[in-house]
């Protein structure tokens, strides 16, 4: 089975639950009319159910089987969860950081197969990577299809993986937006206006990402191509590692992946 052939039930139409639904329905991986939301604002649901053409509750009243997507916060999955009446043959999927396989399990006394998965913000316009676990097969295939609807997939080998995916690719995206801001700053301070300054950082950042996917090499080996003896690159490569640049990226994914743990205790 793929994922057409459920029915989708959306807990939480925030930021990313909403975000995951457009994609699937403008890719055609999930029929609009078989799309159930539900939030706690209900203007929001309205909103979003305009946008996608969502029914809610789905059009037809013979029920079949049904992808539910908690996307809530880490703190709410729970008890969200334990509310619903979700049989054994359903699939839970769960976008919270943190909360672990035993957990959703746990939540859902009907034993119906569960699915963590970690998209980051970057799926609001399809180039989204989430990386996904489950120990159920059909569970991890269907989840693959939505998500793979939203940007890249990468399935993991084991639960415990989830927190350095969490800090890297979950929290990873801040801390590039913080990179894009200083680098506009600095070229403010050495006299460029603004607006071309944050246009100059964008497309620099998304020029070399671009680079990066496409050469297949290691980055260090790409740093070496631009940075030429005694030039500009290596001068500022130099105040870099001067200031810690690369030790304070590497706490921060330390720091977001001990949080990660934390939120899953």
């Amino acid at each position: 089975m793929n994922l057409h052939d459920f029915d989708v039930i959306l807990l939480g139409c925030g930021q990313m639950g909403s975000a995951l639904v457009r994609r699937a329905v403008s890719v055609g991986v999930v029929d609009a009319s078989r799309l159930q939301l539900v939030d706690i604002d209900p203007e929001r649901v309205q909103r979003l159910a305009s946008e996608v053409g969502a029914a809610s509750p789905p059009a037809d009243e013979l029920r079949r089987r049904t992808v539910w997507i908690a996307a809530v916060k880490p703190g709410d999955v729970r008890h969200l969860l334990a509310r619903q009446e979700i049989p054994a043959s359903d699939i839970v999927v769960s976008v919270a950081a943190g909360v672990t396989l035993a957990t959703l399990e746990a939540s859902v006394p009907s034993g119906a197969p569960v699915v963590r998965a970690m998209p980051n913000t970057p799926a609001l316009i399809g180039k989204g990577v989430t990386g996904i676990y489950s120990v159920d097969d059909e569970a991890r295939a269907v989840a693959t299809e939505l998500f793979a609807a939203a940007g890249e997939v990468v399935t993991l080998s084991k639960e415990a993986q989830f927190d350095a995916v969490t800090a890297l690719s979950g929290s990873g995206p801040a801390y590039v937006f913080v990179a894009i801001e200083a680098l506009a700053d600095g070229a403010v301070l050495m006299g460029l206006d603004r607006e071309t300054a944050l246009e100059l950082a964008i497309r620099t950042v998304e020029g070399a990402a671009a680079l990066a996917a496409s050469e297949g090499v290691h980055p260090g080996v790409l740093k070496d191509r631009v940075a030429s003896p005694g030039g500009t690159t290596i001068a500022g490569l130099d105040a870099l590692e001067a200031h810690g640049f690369r030790g304070s990226l590497i706490a921060a994914v330390r720091a977001a992946a001990l949080r990660s743990k934390e939120l899953g205790t």
